[in-house]
């Protein structure tokens, strides 16, 4: 089994991690946070974990419920703050050998690779073998006349399916 795990606000990055699970094929499965739990951690051959960039980082509590105060999209959805944060999730990561790979969501410009950096670091320090390097995939802000909204950049999710097909491949040549 295959997982692809992510911290999503606003959607932008569960958007993502399903193309991500799309690309490595048949049985993978994109989990929230809260439903990757430690059991079915420990039983995935490929853990592909995801989250925004707050900060140039990780997500953290302070940046999570700031992002509550600012509801975005047509709907003016509120943050999705409803499954746990991938820094804790990572806290509870089972170690051992497994194949792994990690990604973020990030407004394009100076705001970085922080979130996929430290979820590759923490997945390799648990034993995981990495498939790739951190992938990062663009999120734009657009403003309309009523509120700023993120929204995930032109042909994203086609270059998220094809890094899952890429690990997919990966993995199988290292069998």
């Amino acid at each position: 089994m295959d997982i692809v795990v992510f911290e999503s606000l606003y959607g932008n990055t569960a958007a993502v991690a399903a193309a991500i699970a799309d690309g490595l094929g048949e049985g993978a499965r994109a989990l929230t946070t809260s439903e990757a739990t430690p059991e079915l951690v420990a039983q995935a051959r490929i853990v592909v974990a995801g989250a925004p960039v707050h900060a140039m980082s990780l997500p953290t509590d302070v940046s999570r419920e700031s992002a509550r105060a600012k509801p975005q999209g047509a709907d003016h959805m509120p943050a999705d703050l409803g499954h746990t944060s991938m820094r804790a999730w990572l806290t509870a990561l089972p170690r051992g050998p497994r194949l792994g790979a990690a990604f973020d969501t990030r407004v394009r410009g100076p705001l970085g690779h922080g979130a996929s950096k430290a979820i590759a670091h923490t997945l390799e320090a648990d034993g995981f073998t990495l498939l790739d390097g951190p992938q990062g995939f663009t999120v734009h802000m657009h403003t309309s006349a009523s509120e700023p909204a993120a929204l995930l950049a032109r042909g994203q999710l086609d270059l998220a399916r094809e890094w899952g097909r890429h690990l997919r491949e990966r993995a199988a040549s290292l069998v």
